[in-house]
């Protein structure tokens, strides 16, 4: 069978499976009472079913399954699919019964350590920084800060409709066409699997409520491991020469998921400068910054997507330039993304603050010229 004609099958197979998937996950949470409760710190007004990921991970397994043709060719799947079974088990529970953060990022160690020992792991850094062929120690050690960060990311920014998993889709779509040109088709075929069950749960994701889902920690766990394996296969495979003609791999990788690595870390050291915990919760979120703007979930999310697909367009028209260079248009165009999204948020609030005020002291005006009356 054609290599182009399995990478629709598994993108259609995935889509659909995920989209009959969920509306019988939907009857079971609603039947259970298994919401996502709102709060203080929630964007979400009505408990809302976080087992979205369930759906994912049956349309990823299953249409993977049906495709796959030869698995000698992917010879790290068996570490990959255990990582998968493990994270989706402990991201269940977590949706269901909250586990400590503690217990979460130990797991999340282990199956990193042992993609790393499986051999899902950054051998080379080709010139990045001045560093090419890496010990085993350090090659282990940023393999599992790679993995477990990229993870946690999808996971920290997966706060409005949309979002953790329409750039999940884009990343994934992305280092699978990569993959797919340059000639790794079965490692192409899981990229495009859970970027058609992505699909299948946005539909679902959008809708509105009672039909909503989130993925909840099930989904997005999944969704960052996802990344980041195919980020590494991406960075080895430009190692062997699998022609995908990039000067700067490294840089590129780290460009593809910008948004989640980029707003988690911004995020981290406003809170550290404030003398809080990095993952205490707050609104200091990129998305946030949007929704500030006046934005609806959709439109928010739709906006960041562009950021995302305008950062592949740039690392794909300045592929010929050497990591410093790269690296440095990468930035701007990030930065000024960023920037302007923040600044209008700021704006925005200000702009709410200064219409509240004016109403208040127009009510009082009101009551002194009523009390003066009476």
């Amino acid at each position: 069978m054609n290599d182009l004609l399995r990478l629709s099958l598994v993108f259609g197979s995935g889509l659909l499976i995920t989209l009959l998937a969920i509306p019988s996950i939907l009857e079971v949470a609603y039947k259970k009472q298994l919401f996502d409760v709102p709060d203080e710190r929630k964007v979400h007004f009505k408990p809302i079913p976080s087992l979205g990921g369930i759906g994912i991970f049956i349309g990823v397994i299953i249409s993977f399954t049906l495709w796959a043709k030869d698995l000698n060719n992917f010879p790290e799947y068996k570490y990959v699919l255990t990582a998968y079974l493990v994270l989706f088990f402990m991201g269940l529970k977590d949706d269901l019964i909250l586990m400590r953060a503690y217990k979460k990022f130990i797991i999340q160690i282990a199956v990193a350590a042992m993609l790393a020992y499986g051999g899902v792991r950054v051998y080379d850094l080709q010139g990045f920084l001045g560093i090419h062929e890496l010990h085993v120690i350090w090659s282990y050690a940023l393999t599992i800060l790679f993995i477990v960060g990229v993870t946690n990311a999808f996971n920290l920014i997966d706060g409005i409709d949309g979002l953790a998993g329409g750039l999940g889709g884009i990343n994934c779509f992305t280092f699978g066409a990569l993959l797919y040109m340059g000639g790794m088709y079965e490692y192409a075929l899981l990229a495009f699997a859970v970027g058609g069950s992505l699909l299948g749960f946005l539909r679902h994701n959008f809708r509105e409520y009672p039909k909503k889902i989130f993925m909840g920690d099930t989904g997005s766990l999944l969704l960052g491991l996802t990344v980041s394996i195919l980020g590494i296969f991406f960075l080895n495979f430009s190692k062997e020469g699998a022609g995908f003609g990039f000067v700067s791999p490294a840089v590129v990788v780290l460009a593809i998921m910008a948004i989640p690595i980029v707003d988690t870390t911004r995020v981290f050291i406003i809170r550290l400068a404030s003398g809080k915990s990095p993952f205490t919760p707050d609104r200091n979120h990129i998305h946030h910054q949007v929704l500030a703007m006046g934005a609806s979930h959709k439109v928010a999310s739709l906006m960041l997507y562009a950021v995302n697909i305008l950062l592949v367009i740039t690392v794909m028209v300045f592929r010929n330039t050497e990591s410093v260079g790269l690296g440095l248009i990468i930035l701007f165009v990030g930065t000024v993304c960023t920037q302007l999204f923040v600044f209008g948020g700021h704006m925005k609030r200000e702009q709410r603050m200064a219409s509240t005020k004016t109403r208040l002291e127009q009510l009082e005006k009101e009551n002194q010229f009523m009390n003066r009356i009476a």
